[in-house]
Protein backbone atom coordinates (compact mmCIF):
# COMPACT_ATOMS: atom_id res chain seq x y z
CA UNK A 1 0.00 0.00 0.00
CA UNK A 2 1.17 3.46 -0.25
CA UNK A 3 2.12 5.31 2.32
CA UNK A 4 0.97 8.01 1.25
CA UNK A 5 -2.61 7.07 0.12
CA UNK A 6 -5.13 6.43 3.42
CA UNK A 7 -6.53 3.22 3.26
CA UNK A 8 -9.94 2.71 1.95
CA UNK A 9 -12.39 3.08 -1.62
CA UNK A 10 -12.38 6.46 -2.56
CA UNK A 11 -9.51 7.57 -0.29
CA UNK A 12 -7.23 8.94 -2.64
CA UNK A 13 -8.87 11.27 -4.35
CA UNK A 14 -10.66 12.54 -0.70
CA UNK A 15 -8.97 15.47 0.82
CA UNK A 16 -10.66 17.07 3.39
CA UNK A 17 -11.41 16.08 7.33
CA UNK A 18 -13.81 18.51 9.37
CA UNK A 19 -15.09 19.65 12.91
CA UNK A 20 -18.31 21.27 12.65
CA UNK A 21 -19.72 23.16 16.03
CA UNK A 22 -20.82 26.26 17.13
CA UNK A 23 -18.85 27.42 18.25
CA UNK A 24 -15.51 25.98 17.33
CA UNK A 25 -13.21 28.77 17.08
CA UNK A 26 -11.51 26.81 21.22
CA UNK A 27 -11.41 23.01 19.06
CA UNK A 28 -7.83 21.73 19.53
CA UNK A 29 -9.14 18.98 16.77
CA UNK A 30 -7.09 21.05 14.32
CA UNK A 31 -3.67 21.16 15.58
CA UNK A 32 -4.24 17.30 16.92
CA UNK A 33 -5.08 16.06 13.44
CA UNK A 34 -3.28 18.53 11.10
CA UNK A 35 -0.11 17.48 13.07
CA UNK A 36 -0.67 13.71 12.97
CA UNK A 37 -1.52 14.57 8.98
CA UNK A 38 2.22 16.43 8.35
CA UNK A 39 4.06 13.78 10.09
CA UNK A 40 2.65 11.12 8.29
CA UNK A 41 2.97 12.81 5.11
CA UNK A 42 -0.71 12.69 3.81
CA UNK A 43 -2.83 14.38 1.07
CA UNK A 44 -5.74 15.58 3.94
CA UNK A 45 -6.48 18.23 5.17
CA UNK A 46 -8.93 19.29 8.71
CA UNK A 47 -10.73 22.37 8.85
CA UNK A 48 -13.17 23.90 11.35
CA UNK A 49 -16.70 24.63 10.10
CA UNK A 50 -18.17 26.85 12.83
CA UNK A 51 -22.08 26.29 11.24
CA UNK A 52 -24.96 28.46 12.39
CA UNK A 53 -28.05 26.45 13.82
CA UNK A 54 -30.30 25.20 11.13
CA UNK A 55 -27.97 24.72 8.41
CA UNK A 56 -26.66 21.27 9.29
CA UNK A 57 -28.50 19.69 7.03
CA UNK A 58 -26.85 21.37 4.02
CA UNK A 59 -23.41 21.05 5.39
CA UNK A 60 -23.54 17.09 5.67
CA UNK A 61 -24.99 17.50 1.74
CA UNK A 62 -21.98 19.39 0.80
CA UNK A 63 -20.25 16.86 2.96
CA UNK A 64 -21.77 13.85 1.13
CA UNK A 65 -21.27 14.84 -2.58
CA UNK A 66 -17.79 16.69 -1.87
CA UNK A 67 -13.84 15.61 -1.46
CA UNK A 68 -14.26 14.54 2.28
CA UNK A 69 -13.10 11.72 3.93
CA UNK A 70 -15.67 12.58 7.16
CA UNK A 71 -15.38 14.53 10.44
CA UNK A 72 -15.86 15.23 13.74
CA UNK A 73 -19.46 16.82 15.06
CA UNK A 74 -19.42 18.79 18.61
CA UNK A 75 -22.06 20.75 20.65
CA UNK A 76 -24.52 21.30 19.70
CA UNK A 77 -24.84 18.79 17.01
CA UNK A 78 -24.20 15.43 18.11
CA UNK A 79 -28.01 14.06 18.54
CA UNK A 80 -28.97 16.09 14.95
CA UNK A 81 -25.78 14.11 13.29
CA UNK A 82 -26.97 11.28 14.74
CA UNK A 83 -30.46 11.67 12.96
CA UNK A 84 -29.27 13.01 9.58
CA UNK A 85 -26.72 9.82 9.36
CA UNK A 86 -27.76 7.07 6.98
CA UNK A 87 -26.30 4.52 8.92
CA UNK A 88 -25.13 4.68 12.82
CA UNK A 89 -23.33 2.36 15.05
CA UNK A 90 -24.45 0.75 17.87
CA UNK A 91 -23.43 3.34 20.38
CA UNK A 92 -25.16 5.66 18.30
CA UNK A 93 -27.95 4.18 18.20
CA UNK A 94 -28.30 3.45 21.85
CA UNK A 95 -26.80 6.66 22.20
CA UNK A 96 -28.76 8.74 20.11
CA UNK A 97 -25.51 11.03 19.58
CA UNK A 98 -22.63 10.93 17.29
CA UNK A 99 -18.95 12.97 17.21
CA UNK A 100 -17.62 11.22 14.50
CA UNK A 101 -18.65 10.73 10.82
CA UNK A 102 -17.40 8.39 7.78
CA UNK A 103 -18.09 9.32 4.37
CA UNK A 104 -18.67 5.88 2.79
CA UNK A 105 -19.52 5.71 -1.03
CA UNK A 106 -21.32 8.96 -0.58
CA UNK A 107 -23.43 7.87 2.33
CA UNK A 108 -22.79 8.94 5.89
CA UNK A 109 -21.94 6.54 8.79
CA UNK A 110 -22.04 7.71 12.44
CA UNK A 111 -19.97 6.68 15.11
CA UNK A 112 -19.15 7.55 18.57
CA UNK A 113 -15.47 7.56 19.84
CA UNK A 114 -15.82 9.60 23.14
CA UNK A 115 -16.76 6.56 24.95
CA UNK A 116 -13.84 4.36 23.94
CA UNK A 117 -11.55 7.45 23.98
CA UNK A 118 -12.15 8.41 27.49
CA UNK A 119 -11.76 4.55 28.28
CA UNK A 120 -8.48 4.52 26.54
CA UNK A 121 -7.29 7.54 28.03
CA UNK A 122 -8.23 6.47 31.67
CA UNK A 123 -6.60 3.41 30.88
CA UNK A 124 -3.33 4.40 29.68
CA UNK A 125 -2.95 6.85 33.43
CA UNK A 126 -3.22 3.21 34.62
CA UNK A 127 -6.81 3.91 36.22
CA UNK A 128 -7.91 0.51 34.23
CA UNK A 129 -11.99 0.30 32.55
CA UNK A 130 -13.55 -1.31 34.77
CA UNK A 131 -15.52 1.14 37.45
CA UNK A 132 -17.74 -0.24 40.10
CA UNK A 133 -19.89 2.88 40.70
CA UNK A 134 -19.85 5.59 38.61
CA UNK A 135 -21.54 9.06 38.86
CA UNK A 136 -21.92 10.89 35.50
CA UNK A 137 -23.01 14.91 35.95
CA UNK A 138 -24.58 15.77 32.68
CA UNK A 139 -26.81 13.72 29.83
CA UNK A 140 -25.71 15.16 26.80
CA UNK A 141 -24.23 13.69 24.37
CA UNK A 142 -21.06 12.95 25.46
CA UNK A 143 -22.19 11.64 29.00
CA UNK A 144 -24.36 9.34 26.92
CA UNK A 145 -21.47 7.88 25.05
CA UNK A 146 -19.33 7.22 28.31
CA UNK A 147 -22.09 5.59 29.88
CA UNK A 148 -22.32 3.46 26.79
CA UNK A 149 -18.88 2.40 27.40
CA UNK A 150 -18.67 2.24 31.20
CA UNK A 151 -21.62 -0.13 30.88
CA UNK A 152 -19.80 -2.46 28.71
CA UNK A 153 -16.52 -1.83 30.41
CA UNK A 154 -18.33 -4.14 33.65
CA UNK A 155 -19.32 -1.04 35.64
CA UNK A 156 -22.39 -2.40 37.80
CA UNK A 157 -24.17 0.99 38.77
CA UNK A 158 -23.86 4.43 36.32
CA UNK A 159 -26.04 6.90 38.11
CA UNK A 160 -26.90 10.00 35.46
CA UNK A 161 -27.32 13.56 37.27
CA UNK A 162 -28.63 16.28 34.97
CA UNK A 163 -30.30 20.25 35.75
CA UNK A 164 -33.07 18.61 33.90
CA UNK A 165 -34.05 15.09 35.80
CA UNK A 166 -36.22 13.70 33.54
CA UNK A 167 -33.76 14.13 31.04
CA UNK A 168 -31.40 11.61 32.79
CA UNK A 169 -33.92 9.60 33.93
CA UNK A 170 -34.90 8.92 29.71
CA UNK A 171 -31.38 8.15 29.17
CA UNK A 172 -30.69 5.61 32.53
CA UNK A 173 -33.82 3.75 31.04
CA UNK A 174 -32.29 3.81 27.34
CA UNK A 175 -29.26 2.34 28.41
CA UNK A 176 -30.66 0.07 31.00
CA UNK A 177 -31.83 -1.66 27.86
CA UNK A 178 -28.29 -2.64 26.20
CA UNK A 179 -27.16 -3.36 29.40
CA UNK A 180 -29.88 -4.67 31.65
CA UNK A 181 -26.69 -6.15 34.38
CA UNK A 182 -26.17 -2.49 35.19
CA UNK A 183 -28.37 -0.77 37.70
CA UNK A 184 -28.80 2.42 35.42
CA UNK A 185 -30.49 5.72 37.76
CA UNK A 186 -30.87 9.39 37.10
CA UNK A 187 -31.70 12.37 39.12
CA UNK A 188 -30.55 16.12 39.27
CA UNK A 189 -27.73 18.48 39.98
CA UNK A 190 -29.00 20.05 44.07
CA UNK A 191 -25.96 19.58 45.90
CA UNK A 192 -27.99 17.93 48.39
CA UNK A 193 -28.10 15.04 45.65
CA UNK A 194 -24.46 15.13 44.70
CA UNK A 195 -23.78 14.29 48.46
CA UNK A 196 -25.56 11.77 48.18
CA UNK A 197 -24.66 10.26 45.52
CA UNK A 198 -21.07 10.71 45.90
CA UNK A 199 -21.16 8.13 48.30
CA UNK A 200 -19.20 5.10 47.40
CA UNK A 201 -18.51 6.66 43.89
CA UNK A 202 -15.20 4.90 42.03
CA UNK A 203 -15.13 7.40 39.54
CA UNK A 204 -17.35 10.86 38.92
CA UNK A 205 -17.19 12.49 35.91
CA UNK A 206 -18.36 15.99 34.89
CA UNK A 207 -19.54 16.76 31.63
CA UNK A 208 -22.19 19.38 32.29
CA UNK A 209 -22.37 23.26 30.29
CA UNK A 210 -21.71 24.34 33.93
CA UNK A 211 -18.23 22.81 33.77
CA UNK A 212 -17.40 23.98 30.02
CA UNK A 213 -18.31 27.56 31.77
CA UNK A 214 -15.84 27.08 34.36
CA UNK A 215 -18.78 28.21 36.96
CA UNK A 216 -20.41 25.78 39.71
CA UNK A 217 -20.42 28.10 42.31
CA UNK A 218 -22.25 25.42 44.82
CA UNK A 219 -20.37 21.94 43.61
CA UNK A 220 -19.70 19.73 47.17
CA UNK A 221 -15.70 19.82 46.84
CA UNK A 222 -15.80 18.64 50.51
CA UNK A 223 -18.25 15.69 49.80
CA UNK A 224 -15.66 14.00 47.19
CA UNK A 225 -14.08 11.29 48.86
CA UNK A 226 -10.21 11.01 48.58
CA UNK A 227 -11.02 6.98 47.51
CA UNK A 228 -13.23 8.47 44.36
CA UNK A 229 -11.20 9.26 40.89
CA UNK A 230 -13.00 12.71 39.50
CA UNK A 231 -12.84 13.03 35.48
CA UNK A 232 -13.80 16.32 33.95
CA UNK A 233 -13.84 16.40 30.62
CA UNK A 234 -13.59 20.01 29.86
CA UNK A 235 -10.15 20.67 29.02
CA UNK A 236 -8.63 23.94 30.42
CA UNK A 237 -4.57 24.90 30.81
CA UNK A 238 -3.60 23.69 33.83
CA UNK A 239 -7.50 21.78 34.43
CA UNK A 240 -10.21 23.22 35.32
CA UNK A 241 -11.65 25.01 38.68
CA UNK A 242 -12.74 21.77 39.52
CA UNK A 243 -9.95 19.76 38.45
CA UNK A 244 -7.49 21.83 40.49
CA UNK A 245 -9.59 22.27 43.71
CA UNK A 246 -10.03 18.93 44.10
CA UNK A 247 -6.63 17.79 43.24
CA UNK A 248 -6.06 19.99 46.38
CA UNK A 249 -7.27 18.15 48.33
CA UNK A 250 -6.01 14.86 47.78
CA UNK A 251 -8.38 13.63 44.86
CA UNK A 252 -7.07 12.12 41.84
CA UNK A 253 -8.26 13.53 39.07
CA UNK A 254 -7.70 14.25 34.92
CA UNK A 255 -8.78 17.13 32.81
CA UNK A 256 -10.42 16.61 29.27
CA UNK A 257 -7.42 16.47 27.38
CA UNK A 258 -6.54 12.96 27.41
CA UNK A 259 -10.02 11.80 26.64
CA UNK A 260 -10.20 14.30 23.43
CA UNK A 261 -7.02 12.91 22.28
CA UNK A 262 -7.57 9.10 22.49
CA UNK A 263 -10.61 10.11 20.81
CA UNK A 264 -9.57 12.01 18.17
CA UNK A 265 -7.02 8.97 17.60
CA UNK A 266 -9.66 6.26 16.96
CA UNK A 267 -11.71 9.25 14.56
CA UNK A 268 -8.34 9.05 13.00
CA UNK A 269 -8.42 5.48 12.64
CA UNK A 270 -11.80 5.09 11.16
CA UNK A 271 -11.09 7.81 8.19
CA UNK A 272 -7.53 6.53 7.53
CA UNK A 273 -7.26 3.07 8.20
CA UNK A 274 -4.04 4.70 10.33
CA UNK A 275 -3.39 3.44 13.94
CA UNK A 276 -1.71 6.11 15.73
CA UNK A 277 -1.57 6.47 19.38
CA UNK A 278 -3.61 8.55 21.55
CA UNK A 279 -0.61 9.76 23.22
CA UNK A 280 0.65 11.31 20.02
CA UNK A 281 -2.71 13.71 19.60
CA UNK A 282 -2.55 14.32 23.27
CA UNK A 283 1.20 16.03 22.81
CA UNK A 284 0.17 17.75 19.88
CA UNK A 285 -3.00 19.12 21.78
CA UNK A 286 -0.68 20.10 24.90
CA UNK A 287 1.36 22.12 22.47
CA UNK A 288 -1.69 23.92 21.01
CA UNK A 289 -3.09 24.59 24.68
CA UNK A 290 0.10 26.48 25.68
Amino acid sequence: MNPQTPRGRGAASSSLLFVVGHPVSHSLSPAMHNGVIARLGLPLHYVPVDLPPGHLRGFLRIVRAGNFLGGNVTIPYKEEAAALADTRSEAVEVCGAANTLVVRKGKLHAENTDGAGFLDALEAMGWGRRFRRVVLLGAGGAARGIAFALGGAGARGIVLLNRHPRRAERVARLLSGRYPAVAFAGGDLRPQTLREEFRGADLIVQCTSLGILGEWENFPIIDVQKSSRFADIVYRAGGTDLVRRLRARGVKTVGGLPMLAYQAARSFALWTGRDVPGEAFRRLAVKALK
